[in-house]
């Protein structure tokens, strides 16, 4: 019997089982690596008082969490690096990130806490856990490379080789 490859065909380009396999196991590791961080911040959030109506709230709650964070952190470990590269900090891994960090996450958490009428959680528990969130990134930001100076010959390089 002949083994015949299942093939389909999307906008000229073919994609293979082994090519679907590859973005499966991706999807999945990273939905697991997620769903780990997010069983660890509800632990976290239930031993400083969340409390909540039904589970069905308490997945919405940390779908929003997760969806609005993650381009929120973004954009605060971003900030400082561009004011890095422009000269108007000395680096971009001292109290600016943590601050940033720190007032995002309590202010996401106190917008979903408002918003949301079956959670519930203190504004101390709220800000224990900013402040938490908010060290725990800066000691990860650490490692992170320094962004180039604007006036370097490094940065020039950058801009030299996106404009070719």
């Amino acid at each position: 019997m002949k083994k015949t490859k299942l093939k389909v065909r999307y906008s000229k380009e073919e994609f293979t089982i082994k090519k679907l396999k590859a973005v499966v196991i991706c999807t999945s590791i990273v939905l697991f690596i997620l769903l780990a961080i997010t069983f660890f911040e509800y632990i976290f959030l239930r031993l400083l008082g969340l409390q909540y109506n039904s589970i069905s709230a308490l997945l919405f709650f940390f779908v929003l969490y997760i969806f609005l964070e993650i381009p929120l952190s973004l954009i605060t470990n971003a900030i400082p690096k561009a004011l890095k590269s422009v000269g108007i900090i000395k680096t971009s891994k001292g109290w600016l990130l943590f601050i940033l960090n720190t007032g995002l996450t309590f202010l996401l958490i106190g917008l979903l806490d408002t918003f949301m009428v079956n959670i519930e959680i203190s504004i101390q528990g709220a800000f224990v856990f900013a402040l938490i969130s908010g060290f725990l990134s800066w000691k990860l930001s650490n490692d992170d490379k320094e962004p180039p100076d604007a006036a370097s010959k490094e940065f020039k390089e950058i801009g030299n080789k996106y404009n070719s």
